[in-house]
């Protein structure tokens, strides 16, 4: 009977600590008040504007005039876009957050021959600066001298390739054409520097060039000093490479994807860039040519990004598929770990020239002795806005990330991470999840996630968050829930909400609109039951209840509906008006913070892409069958939406007690139609001479691989064996509205080629079986045919498929499935208060 009950007593107490141990996961230990922060010195440039602006930074964050900073940076290349959509697509970029425009500078594009710049067309770089400067958007220019950029000779004109000189290196030819090139960049941004009134508040020296040994590091300052000497005076110089650890000439930034498609593998590659963990790069950046990097981060600067990835580019060996939680959840971590600032890569994608004097193009090859071929036009990038601005699902996945660093970055920077006691450790765990708090003085915000890409994880049930400041613990939520599958959430940790102190929240803070006295707190809320509980000492009154419930004794605020909007109202000690919206996920992804009559704030919900045009000016852009594009207004009781367009109307459909909605169309519908047809080259003999002209070029390349061919044809149609061939025809005709007609096209096979007059319009190795385009961006005559050449696959080849993989027997056998045209429509309308 003794030996009975000590063994229970024995397996009582294994039961308690191997809970105890389970619990360690959800652990974390803050601290109530956070260490100074250490500011290094670097050699930076002017940083005040004539107009008292000022530029700055700490060992971990940027300044603006003397407060912290959270920049959001996306990356679009002016040069890869038509120069007449610049503004729009500018535009658009703003409505999506960004505030930081950053844009590699070309050589090759620039200097095609020694000594002859262009800076004409889409290569006017000055005109680029300008419409920035117009729209208030920041600059931060990457000038090389070597870029990457997935451009042949990672963007050295090929005569420079040709000089016999030492690149990348402090050669003195080398640097005297350098020299050359920075200056001729300098005199393009005369008048738009930061300290001139300008745009420009950056500028990257080189690209992925490894400056940890003394010989790198004495080059990236040799090339500082040159842009210097010849005018780039800017606020912030960068390097997008490891450095020295103390060095004091650059701000490091780092980057981090969701795939690799320079990865030699073929297989699927589950990256660790989703753990939640102390701030790290991604280490297999340019492991294509440099092999894993260091990933470290250095605390004692800014910790801020220059490439996170907001899609992937395809390459031929690998047809990477991003989602855009694929997109999305990587950044998340990055901001769980302690990032203070987004430099998306792409934000928008772009079309690489054709290079009619080099019939392989300017793209990265393995004819350019790369180990990757990419398409020659496309370059898609997957980006939020894509190679002709269609905005991906990741517009607005990002936009909800945007809409918090607005609002709440200032906030954000100046906390520290912590982390639980325990780290996930196995990218295929399916009992954690993953946590950090980032806070300042024991306040903050909580990132939680159970998301890993390729990697199905199932919901965990009992999750609760155990925070300990080392006086006491606090458990959160109150009760234990069950947290979904492939999910990731940020909630905020005792929120000062203007006097009233929201001690926690299962919604997830998105914006806040400030009208003189009155701030109105934006939430948005999931499949996780909403429940907010305030401190009740520091609230008077809650009243105004929408579609929620008050529990006055305990402080907590929860919904009487499922996945439904709903609102409150508070009054703090001091006698002010609190509100608070809470929304549904999706609506919130159709969330857009605007300004309107002089300062009033508000929120605008569309599924169109909405661009500020000028003061109290909008437009809604999107692809519609009927022409009716549906505008939602907070607050909905005193927003009056008017359209401005000489023919369409505006009618309010919808007069709810929180939001307004209006429809805006035009009386006639644009019916635009296709047709397509196959049709046949009967001369195999020709195809077949060419196809071997063309593996014979790329035979010469050390990086060849027979089992992956790459892009077999040329900036001029040619006939290749096994292909299908479609003449398609798109009877288009102009009306009220009508900017444009989007594309679809639903397809098998290994590559999409789009031709018209023989010349290539656009290219596409197939990765989901759908290409877009927008037809009167790509031709100038929408009534000529196009011809579109798909080409099979082989069962030999070794290509990573991604989600075409269950599918992979279709791709042996090219066809065209359906071919899809839909309107683009653009309606203007104005806003005013209609009190």
């Amino acid at each position: 009977m003794k030996i009975h009950f000590f063994l229970l007593c024995l397996a009582g107490i294994f039961c308690i600590e191997l809970h105890a141990q389970n619990r360690l996961q959800y652990d974390i230990k803050i601290k109530s008040t956070n260490a100074a922060v250490i500011t290094p010195k670097l050699k930076m440039g002017t940083d005040v504007r004539p107009d008292g602006e000022s530029l700055s930074y700490t060992g971990n964050y940027l300044l603006r005039n003397g407060k912290p900073w959270f920049p959001i940076m996306g990356e679009f290349n002016y040069e890869r876009y038509q120069a007449q959509q610049w503004e729009q697509e500018i535009l658009a970029m703003k409505a999506g957050g960004v505030e930081v425009i950053s844009s590699y500078v070309i050589w090759i594009f620039h200097e095609k021959q020694k000594g002859v710049f262009d800076w004409s067309g889409n290569n006017d770089l000055r005109r680029f600066l300008a419409l920035c400067k117009k729209h208030g958007m920041y600059v931060w220019i990457r000038i090389g001298p070597w870029v990457h950029a997935e451009i042949k000779n990672g963007g050295f004109p090929d005569w420079l390739m040709a000089e016999k000189i030492k690149l990348r290196t402090d050669d003195p030819a080398y640097l005297n054409y350098a020299d050359r090139f920075f200056k001729q960049e300098a005199k393009q941004c005369e008048g738009y520097y930061f300290k001139d009134g300008g745009p420009i508040i950056g500028a990257q020296l080189e690209n992925e060039l490894n400056f940890k040994n003394a010989p790198e590091y004495e080059h990236m300052k040799a090339l500082k000093r040159m842009a210097i000497q010849d005018g780039i005076d800017v606020p912030y110089y960068s390097g997008f490479a490891p450095g020295p650890d103390n060095q004091d000439e650059f701000l490091y930034t780092l980057g981090s994807y969701p795939d690799s498609p320079w990865n030699t593998t073929t297989k699927a590659f589950i990256k660790p860039v989703y753990f939640i963990r102390p701030l790290k790069a991604d280490d297999d950046i340019g492991s294509d040519l440099l092999g894993k990097v260091d990933a470290n981060v250095r605390n004692n600067y800014p910790l801020i990004s220059a490439e996170l990835g907001a899609g992937m580019q395809k390459t031929y060996h690998r047809r990477v598929d991003v989602s855009a939680t694929d997109v999305a959840a990587n950044i998340f971590t990055k901001l769980a770990a302690g990032l203070n600032g987004f430099g998306y890569f792409m934000f928008h994608g772009g079309m690489t020239p054709l290079n009619w004097a080099n019939n392989n193009g300017f793209q990265e090859s393995r004819v350019s002795n790369y180990p990757n071929d990419m398409p020659l036009l496309n370059y898609d990038f997957q980006a939020p806005l894509g190679a002709m601005g269609i905005p991906a699902p990741s517009f607005s996945e990002l936009k909800l990330l945007n809409l918090f660093a607005q609002d709440y970055g200032s906030k954000l920077a100046e906390t520290r991470p912590y982390f639980t006691t325990k780290l996930k450790s196995s990218m295929f765990s399916t009992d954690t999840v993953q946590a950090s708090a980032r806070t300042k003085n024991g306040a903050g915000f909580i990132f939680l996630s159970n998301y890993q890409r390729l990697v199905a994880l199932p919901a965990i049930k009992n999750f609760q968050l155990d925070l300990n400041d080392g006086s006491k613990s606090e458990m959160i939520p109150a009760r234990p829930i069950t947290f979904p599958a492939n999910h990731y959430v940020i909630w905020p940790y005792k929120l000062d909400m203007q006097g009233a102190l929201l001690k926690y929240a299962t919604v997830q803070p998105l914006a806040i609109l400030n009208n003189g006295t009155t701030k109105t707190f934006v939430f948005f809320r999931d499949s996780i039951a909403p429940e907010m509980v305030f401190d009740n000492t520091t609230i008077k009154k809650v009243s105004a209840l929408k579609g929620c419930l008050w529990d006055a004794k305990n402080g907590v605020i929860t919904s009487d509906k499922k996945q439904d909007d709903f609102y409150f109202e508070m009054v703090n000690k001091a006698g002010e008006t609190v509100k608070v919206l809470v929304i549904k996920r999706n609506r919130a992804l159709q969330a857009y913070k605007i300004n309107y009559n002089n300062g009033k704030e508000a929120l605008i919900f569309t599924k169109a892409l909405l661009r500020q045009q000028a003061n109290n000016q909008w437009s809604v852009e999107a692809a519609s069958k009927d022409g009716k594009i549906e505008v939602e207004t907070y607050p909905g009781t005193v927003i009056l939406v008017k359209s401005i367009s000489n023919t369409a109307s505006c009618k309010k459909v919808n007069a709810g007690s929180i939001f307004n909605s209006f429809i805006i169309s035009e009386p006639i519908t644009n019916k635009p139609s296709v047709s397509y047809s196959r049709t046949v080259d009967g001369n195999t003999r020709a195809a077949r001479l060419f196809k071997d002209s063309i593996l014979n070029v790329f035979k010469k390349s050390k990086q060849f691989n027979p089992l992956q061919p790459g892009p077999l044809y040329l900036p001029t149609f040619h006939s290749l064996p096994n292909q299908q061939l479609y003449q398609s025809k798109y009877n288009c005709e102009r009306s009220a509205g009508v900017i444009d007609w989007e594309v679809t096209v639903h397809y098998d096979g290994d590559v999409l080629t789009i031709y018209q007059n023989n010349k290539l319009l656009y290219d596409q190795f197939n990765y989901n079986g759908i290409c877009k385009y927008r037809l009167n961006y790509l031709v100038k005559n929408t009534a000529a045919p196009v011809l579109l050449q798909i080409v099979p696959a082989e069962k030999q080849y070794d290509i990573y498929w991604g989600s075409l993989e269950k599918t992979l027997n279709d791709q042996l056998t090219a066809k065209i499935k359906s071919i899809d045209i839909v309107p683009v429509y653009r309606y203007g309308f104005s806003i005013k208060r209609n009190d």
